[in-house]
């Protein structure tokens, strides 16, 4: 590789020439023979004009005289019809979906602080650069994984949003904890999902010369008719967690009922007891140099985070997690109220 100062432009230059010198065949040394391609690119240090030079053999007699000879890492500097380098792309997409940055945020980062010429629209263009070039070294990726395994043991869930659309299928390899297959299907019928997703993975298998230790899902009807037509004999494991889920489901349903009767009895209109809301004013409408104020009002908002306490099935019960923390609240008010200094403002 070279490098000088283009002086009509001032844009440095950058030559590269194959990695290999001697001729596999012949043991000549290769010589110069044309210039492949010539592209001006915008890495993260600015635009630089990358030239490839072609080199051949220069015996006449040998077999391989015809064959071209290229520099691979000129190859990997770029992405054809693209004027961006791929470390730039790398680098964007690394920001972009590891830091979260938003458009605006990688457009005041190239701009600003790379000087780079670069609009929003091309930022996107970029990004889905990124993710292709994700996607093209995920095979090779899960392969080398794989190759450290005696067998498979395969996780399969699908998740649909809503009904009607379409259910994304995604397949992990337990062990290595790989994805193997994420794709979107429009039916679920088991014929289908024979064909989409167990027929691809037996292929890969077969490849890789893998044994089938077993299949874990949420034994959908439909993917049991798959995995018994694709992977006859395979043992097929209900997950556990599902198990669990659906096993808890009645016990979940009256924790959730519990949690709305504990809300609504703080937020519904009382004759005797005021309801939140209305607590809340009376302290806000007390005297700012009342020195029980701040305390009140602290109770007040622990009562109102306490309400928003959620629940995931099957273990962490919303309603009860509700409970526990009013119970803890109304002892500690009872502390309160027996000491002889202490307004309690009707609570």
């Amino acid at each position: 590789m070279a490098k000088h100062i283009d002086k009509a432009n001032s844009v440095p230059t950058v030559s590269y020439r194959p990695e290999h010198h001697i001729c596999p065949l012949c043991q000549s040394r290769l010589t110069r023979s044309h210039i492949l391609w010539r592209k001006h690119i915008t890495f993260s240090t600015g635009v630089k004009l990358v030239l490839s030079w072609a080199y051949k053999c220069p015996r006449q007699g040998c077999s391989g005289s015809s064959m071209i000879y290229r520099s691979l890492k000129a190859e990997t500097t770029h992405l054809w019809h693209r004027r961006f380098s791929r470390e730039l792309v790398i680098r964007i997409g690394h920001r972009r979906f590891w830091h979260h940055q938003t458009r605006d945020e990688l457009h005041a980062w190239l701009t600003q602080d790379l000087r780079l010429g670069i609009s929003e629209r091309e930022i996107t263009d970029l990004t889905l650069d990124f993710l292709a070039l994700l996607r093209a070294a995920q095979r090779a990726k899960i392969r080398r994984k794989l190759r450290e395994l005696k067998g498979l043991a395969m996780g399969l869930d699908g998740m649909q949003p809503e009904k009607g659309n379409d259910c994304l299928y995604i397949v992990r390899e337990l062990q290595s904890d790989v994805t193997l297959l994420a794709t979107n299907l429009e039916e679920s019928s088991w014929e289908n999902l024979s064909e989409q997703l167990f027929e691809p993975l037996k292929s890969l298998a077969n490849e890789l010369k893998l044994a089938w230790h077993g299949i874990v899902s949420d034994a959908q009807e439909s993917i049991r008719l798959a995995a018994a037509h694709s992977l006859p004999g395979v043992p097929h494991q209900a997950c556990q967690s599902h198990c669990l889920r659906n096993a808890g489901q009645l016990t979940f349903e009256a924790d959730r009922a519990m949690k709305t009767d504990l809300k609504a009895a703080f937020r519904q209109c009382g004759t005797v007891v005021p309801t939140l809301a209305r607590l809340r004013k009376r302290i806000q409408a007390s005297s700012e140099n009342d020195p029980f104020r701040a305390v009140l009002w602290d109770y007040a908002e622990a009562m109102r985070s306490c309400l928003l306490e959620g629940g995931i099935a099957p273990f962490e019960l919303g309603g009860v997690k509700v409970y526990e923390a009013l119970e803890k609240l109304e002892a500690s008010l009872e502390r309160c109220q027996k000491k002889p200094t202490t307004c309690c403002y009707g609570v």
